[in-house]
């Protein structure tokens, strides 16, 4: 029988490990941490592609997806206008349209995605070395773990550093220089909504000199009268500011003074408040190769590459899925 790894259970490894679960093809999964899925914690599950809803269709049948056609939204002079500006790469991931949203609030559709694979992951191994020639995966705490397949669900930089050996694939494009830029989340349990507007809105505000822009993006409506809403409010940061804590936590306190100017109810509204600061976000820019088998037998799985025949205006979730259910695809054939 075949072995299969999937190393890596961020959000990426627990949809291949869902993918193959449904599928009956048993795997082992490895993560570094102490849980699994918990690198997704900024903004929203926003896909464009109808293929990507399929896939997710079939892993959470009680969700349904609704078609965003509506435009972007910003504040400006007391109004809300249709979005016409220039934004950079990492507000773009929030603002694209049309796009599709579930029904549920994204932590719902992720935790049912968990849920299904949460005991076929073993936590706290951190993989160091693969030998491509043993088949064997050695972890930090002494466990190694032997393999025919293996699925890489992680950074792809610390792939080819682990295996140090130049990929029998091409990758064309790959970015050289970090360009990136550091990111607020405020996520914020409502009573009521803020806004009526299905697409994201834009809140421009100052700090210092700095003009800012939140985007605000209403969570999907609860299932009954008794469930809050949540609200959710990204802010990109050069990386001058990003690497200052104390500057981030002053701009967070901008933020919401200004949010409380818009939205007097704010002062008192909120049932709870989460703040994450993430020092780097990664834009969307994948790199095209002919194959995700960079090595014999090892696969990269994740939005870092996308293959040459994959649909144009995909998001990093249509690129992570359509990667997903290639490799299933792949694995299946194995197994037969």
């Amino acid at each position: 029988m075949n072995k299969y790894l999937i190393i890596g259970g961020g959000i990426t490894g627990v949809l291949l490990g869902s993918l193959l679960h449904k599928k009956g093809i048993a795997f082992q999964g490895l993560e570094r941490s102490k849980q699994i899925g918990k690198d997704f914690n900024f903004g929203q599950l926003r896909i464009h592609q109808d293929n990507t809803v399929g896939l997710l269709k079939d892993l959470c049948e009680s969700i349904d997806w609704i078609k965003i056609d509506e435009q972007p939204r910003e504040r400006k002079k007391g109004e809300w206008i249709t979005s016409t500006n220039n934004y950079i790469d990492e507000e773009m991931a929030f603002l694209g349209n049309p796009f599709y949203r579930p029904t549920e609030s994204t932590a719902v559709v992720l935790d049912m995605i968990k849920n299904s694979v949460r005991d076929l992951f073993l936590m706290e191994k951190n993989v160091e070395k693969i030998d491509l020639n043993k088949r064997i995966v050695y972890c930090q705490n002494g466990s190694e773990y032997e393999f025919d397949h293996l699925a890489w669900c992680a950074n792809l930089k610390s792939l080819t550093k682990i295996v140090q050996v130049t990929p029998k694939i091409a990758i064309k494009n790959q970015r050289k220089k970090d360009n990136s830029q550091g990111g607020i989340h405020l996520e914020m349990e409502l009573n009521n909504p803020l806004i009526s507007f299905s697409n994201s809105v834009i809140f421009p505000f100052r700090y210092k000199d700095y003009k800012l822009r939140a985007i605000g993006i209403n969570d999907s409506k609860p299932l009954s009268a008794a469930e809050s809403y949540k609200m959710h409010w990204l802010v990109f940061l050069e990386r001058e500011l990003a690497e200052d804590r104390e500057e981030v936590a002053k701009i967070i306190r901008a933020m919401k003074r200004e949010l409380q100017k818009e939205f007097p109810e704010l002062k008192t509204a909120p049932l709870r408040e989460k703040i994450v600061f993430q020092p780097k976000v990664e834009t969307h820019s994948p790199s095209e190769a002919k194959s995700l088998e960079l090595f014999p037998g090892v696969f990269y799985v994740g939005p870092e590459i996308q293959l040459t025949d994959t649909l144009v205006n995909s998001s990093p979730w249509d690129i992570t899925l359509e990667n997903c259910k290639r490799v299933e695809n792949m694995l299946a054939q194995t197994t037969a």
